[in-house]
């Protein structure tokens, strides 16, 4: 059975509101107060920053000429917070995110 989805404001981190729809990780849960109020977007940018982190850092191992990685990232809660999934580039995710890096020739 599919995971519930819920429509959540998002606090960005310069203040402005933001909807997204977000997976329930808790589903069948009895606590649905934290569906309430506005979730923060810093947990998911410090995930996004880490993968962005480790990736470069295995591509400055293999010095290629132009790099490009893409993921998907579905936002869900769990625990009263918003995370972020893992998704494959073409799934579903609610965030499309592309990293490049050029190296001079």
């Amino acid at each position: 059975m599919p995971a519930d989805r819920h429509v959540v404001e998002v606090k960005l981190p310069n203040g402005t509101i933001a909807f997204v729809r977000a997976t329930d990780l808790d589903e069948g849960q009895p606590d649905e107060a934290v569906w309430t109020g506005a979730f923060d977007f810093e947990h998911i940018a410090g995930t996004l920053e880490g993968i962005a982190e480790s990736i470069r850092a295995a591509v400055d191992k293999a010095k290629p000429s132009s790099t490009r990685v893409e993921l998907g990232v579905e936002l869900a809660v769990t625990s009263g917070k918003l995370v972020g999934l893992i998704v494959e580039g073409g799934g579903r995710g609610a965030l499309t995110v592309t990293l490049e890096w050029h190296r001079p020739d």
